[in-house]
């Protein structure tokens, strides 16, 4: 496979955090001069930093400075198992570094315009942020104006007869010990990741799909692939506290933004969503799938105008 074509803009800083039980986890800063507000971006499951590189520089151009890393378990961040699955034994793992990251944000950028944007399992993880008593987003970011959440994970994008049978059997593989095997028809990372119709579900922009498999063609290490059954019911226990809950955002501005062909995860699970939350406004980006930010041109224009759109009204 040919070298990719997306890199990381030059002034990017990469760099590694500890956190509190001395993980490591690879972070980017790609500061602005005269940012349009400083952007808490939150990537989703198997991302890393250089698949989004086409992305960040968009971004950047549009006036954002951007923080940003590899989640725990994925890119070129501290692994929590051997075999490839991305594992993950609770979501709160994820949110604790979260809380260190973005206090980190803060005192790395010293604009104190902030908004926070979570894509798929980042979106997810950026609500439970913004809603669980246990962490204080307007403590770590005091400027947090507004958040945008794109093609949030919130439901599995399967029947409900399904989702059912798999988060029960879920459960039984985690008391059985077997938590980091990968669940039913999970496998390490491979042609399934790289094929046709897994693009359909992601993106219309071949180039940028591509791009993803160019660099992992060049750092394999960074791979990952299915999602082991510890990982799924995590993310039922996670996604059981949303549903459980009011969902109190502290009064922030929120944008929702799906795409019209969104399959991979639940559309529908998303839209009962916005519904609960106070102050949201939902966005369907017409013609895109799942990833909105690397779609082909046309929805992916679109998809920054409403951000950009968002970010100035919630700063005006």
């Amino acid at each position: 496979m040919s070298e990719p074509r997306f890199h990381l803009p030059p002034a990017a800083q990469i760099r590694m955090q500890a956190m509190a039980d001395g993980s490591n986890i690879r972070a980017m800063i790609l500061p602005h001069p005269k940012p349009r507000a400083n952007l808490l971006l939150l990537n989703g499951r198997a991302d890393f930093l250089e698949k989004w590189a086409d992305a960040y520089t968009m971004l950047h151009v549009a006036g954002f400075s951007i923080v940003t890393w590899d989640w725990r378990g994925q890119g070129l961040s501290a692994r929590t198992c051997t075999n490839g699955s991305g594992h993950i034994d609770s979501f709160d793992r994820w949110l604790a570094d979260l809380d260190a990251l973005a206090l980190w944000a803060k005192q790395a950028l010293p604009e104190s315009r902030w908004l926070a944007l979570g894509h798929s399992m980042g979106g997810h993880l950026l609500l439970r942020w913004l809603t669980d008593r246990a962490h204080q987003p307007h403590v770590l970011l005091p400027g947090l104006a507004g958040a945008i959440l794109l093609s949030p994970f919130l439901g599995l994008g399967m029947s409900w007869a399904l989702r059912v049978a798999v988060l029960q059997q879920a459960r039984r593989e985690v008391a059985r010990g077997n938590g980091e095997a990968f669940a039913w028809g999970q496998k390490p990372y491979g042609a399934v990741q790289q094929a046709d119709m897994r693009m359909l579900l992601l993106t219309a922009s071949r180039e940028r799909f591509e791009d993803e498999h160019r660099w992992l063609a060049a750092r394999p290490e960074m791979a990952i692939g299915g999602v082991s059954w510890g990982w799924l019911n995590a993310f039922a226990q996670s996604q059981d506290k949303l549903d459980a809950e009011p969902l109190d955002v502290h009064g922030l501005p929120l944008l929702m933004l799906l795409g019209s062909r969104e399959k991979l995860v639940s559309a529908p699970a998303a839209l009962a969503t916005a519904k609960r939350l106070p102050h949201c406004q939902t966005v369907i980006i017409e013609g895109a799938a799942h990833e909105l930010l690397r779609e082909a041109d046309g929805p992916r224009q679109s998809t920054l105008s409403h951000i950009v759109t968002f970010a100035d009204k919630v700063h005006a």
